[in-house]
Order: C-alpha cells, then structure tokens, then sequence
C-alpha cells in the first residue's frame, strides 16, 4: 500500500499542539502553530467572560434542548430553530447526517477534509473519491462531478464551501447547478460550511436557508475555526426538521456541555469580533501570500478563506522534510501528504498576523539556505 494511502488510514488532522510541546501546556507558548485553522484573533475576550461566570454552572447537568444556543444559532444562521442541531463539533454532527441518511456510496471531491472518509467507513459506507484537477487549481467542475456521480452510482455527496484544504468558494451558478442535480438524481448532499464565516458576505452565500426546508440537503457549521474554540468543540447541523428531529431523539442528550453552549452564545453576539475578523483577515492573508510566493520554488494558490495552500515541491524539498525540519523551529504546518491528490508536494499554512507570517518566512529562508537552495 503506498505511504499517502496508509496515512489516510489514520485520517490526521492539523492542530496537535501537544505532541510538539510534550504534553506540557506550559511549552505552548513558544510554538506557532499554523497547522489548525483557527481565527488569527485568539479568543474572544466576551467569550472568555461568559466561560468564567459560568464556571460554577458545571455542577449541573447542561441543557439538554441548548436553548439559548439554538436560539442564537437561528438568528445568526438565519433559519428557524426546528432546524438546527447543535452538536459536540462540526465531525460529530458529520456522523450523525451520514448515520441518519444511511449513504452507502459517498461522493467526496479529492483533496478534502479526512475525517469525511473516516466517517464514511465509520457507518459502513464506501468513500466515492473525485479528483479535482490540479492544474485547475482544485476547483470543481459540475460536468464531472455529475459524470462520476452517475458513473459510481453514488446516493450521496459531501461538499465543502469554503473548500479545505484549498480554499475556493463555489459560485451562486455552481450551487444552483448542485442543487438542481441533488433533485434530479435523488440523492443526499452535504455541504460543509465550517469556514464561511470568515467571508463578510458568507450568510448570503450559504445553503442553510435551502437546507432548513429541503430533505435531500444538510448543513455543517463549526463555530470553533471562527471563533477560535476548538478545544471546546461546538458545531451545528441545518437540514429539515424532520431529520433534525429524529437525530435528538436517538442521541445522547447532553451532548453539547454548559460551557460550549455559553460561549456559543457569547461567540455569536460578539459583532465586533466578526467586523475586526473581516476587516484584518484579507490584509493577513495577502501578506502571507505574498511573502510566499517571494520564496524559490514557493507557488501560494489563492484563497477566500484563513488558510493558504501553497505548492513547495519545486524547492526540491518533500513536504514531510519541510514539516519537519519547521517544527525543529517550533513551527508547526500541515504537511498535505495525507491528500493522495497532493502528495509531498504541499503545505497548507493558516493566515495569522504579519509578525507570526514574518517568523514563518525567517524559518523558510534559513532552512533553504541550510539546504543550498537560497
């Protein structure tokens, strides 16, 4: 088997502060870590009150109905509350859909999120994998993907907008032409919007509104990349009522703790925490491109979301080499060997401030003077 086929098996994710520090809290401070995705921003000071004078709560069980959350999550997400479920994290509700529509072939675009294939074979499924063409720039084409839809007789898909590891947002053309196909087809489509929070505009762009009211469709919100909780775990599904329904009814009810659901709320209703986010993001994300592309054999793509991906392998160095040799420097990248359709060939970077893109690119230019490639 070969090696970015053994990786997927262990589906790996970014973010594993705890193995570059020890498993010392105390060593994070001295790691950048741009491996997870996560709001430049840091934690929001309004939800940090909201977890501290709630505390004392914790000797209660949670509100099993997150009351005050869904209710929040409907304003922000703009649909009514019999059609959202808030769940322990974005993967956990991924497990429910897929539990709950029973998908037996899953389309699923390549590169994508690992944990969509894990989950897959999770329920027992078959993850149906399309190549999205590189010299394209990954983006998807609605022609071929309803070929290999057909072709692998899939009965349903997962979709993420904005696309990770990429980075690309679907046009309103494309998302029309995919929900016409799920109609036409029959089939059951998710669409992962975990990052469309970090576009101003991302409300208007999203599918919430179309999933709240048809069977066939369903949303994935995280609320940990934009407001920077991970550590938390807090994320939502938006589909019809009925689905939502029968989910609750056969999980565990205290699935979402007390502190997620305060900080969930505080999280939303932080407004100028969302303004600063889109007024700093796009200027963060252009300086670290930029800073990129100025490297030999550095070729950034462009993205609408807080994370770059950039092609290394004309550096001569692998991405596992260059993942490496960045965490001897106490940073840490997401090395894309884990995405057959990417092999050693590239990293993803999450967008952080200047000074923390200006250490990354100090790091990149010793390490290829070490290497005689400066």
């Amino acid at each position: 088997m070969r090696q970015n086929e053994l990786n997927r098996k262990s589906f790996p994710h970014g973010g594993d502060v705890w193995s570059a520090s020890g498993g010392s809290g105390k060593a994070l401070e001295g790691i950048l870590d741009l491996s997870a995705n996560i709001n430049f921003l840091g934690l929001s000071a309004r939800v940090k009150a909201a977890i501290v004078e709630n505390i004392d709560h914790i000797v209660h069980y949670p509100d099993p109905k997150c009351s005050q959350l869904i209710s929040a999550l409907a304003r922000h997400l703009q649909v009514e509350e019999e059609a959202i479920c808030a769940g322990n994290g974005a993967v956990d509700l991924l497990d429910h859909w897929l539990r709950q529509v029973q998908a037996k072939r899953v389309l699923i675009c390549d590169p994508g999120f690992g944990q969509y294939f894990r989950a897959v074979h999770a329920q027992g499924g078959q993850a149906v994998p399309i190549q999205l063409d590189e010299q394209e720039y990954f983006r998807l084409d609605i022609v071929q993907w309803e070929k290999r839809l057909l072709d692998e007789k899939c009965d349903a898909a997962i979709i993420c907008s904005p696309h990770n590891p990429v980075g690309w947002v679907w046009t309103d053309e494309k998302k029309e032409a995919i929900v016409n196909l799920v109609e036409k087809h029959h089939i059951h489509v998710l669409v992962d919007e975990s990052f469309l929070d970090f576009l101003p505009d991302g409300r208007e762009r999203s599918c919430c509104s179309l999933a709240a009211k048809h069977r066939q469709i369903a949303v994935l919100y995280s609320l940990t990349k934009f407001f920077a909780i991970p550590g938390i775990r807090l994320g939502a599904l938006i589909a019809h009522r009925d689905m939502i329904k029968d989910i609750i009814t056969h999980r565990d009810p205290w699935v979402v703790n007390h502190l997620a659901q305060v900080a969930g709320v505080a999280a939303l209703a932080d407004l100028d925490y969302h303004k600063r986010t889109w007024e700093r993001l796009p200027k963060e994300r252009e300086f670290l491109i930029e800073q990129l592309s100025r490297l030999p054999g550095v070729r950034p793509l462009t993205s609408a979301a807080n994370f770059v991906l950039a092609h290394t392998g004309d550096t001569g160095l692998s991405s596992t080499t260059w993942t490496e040799k960045l965490r001897h420097q106490g940073i840490l990248v997401r090395n894309c060997n884990t995405f057959p359709a990417l092999g050693e060939r590239y990293l993803r970077f999450a967008v952080r401030d200047s000074s923390a893109t200006e250490r990354l690119i100090q790091a990149m230019q010793v390490i290829m003077k070490e290497e005689g490639l400066a």
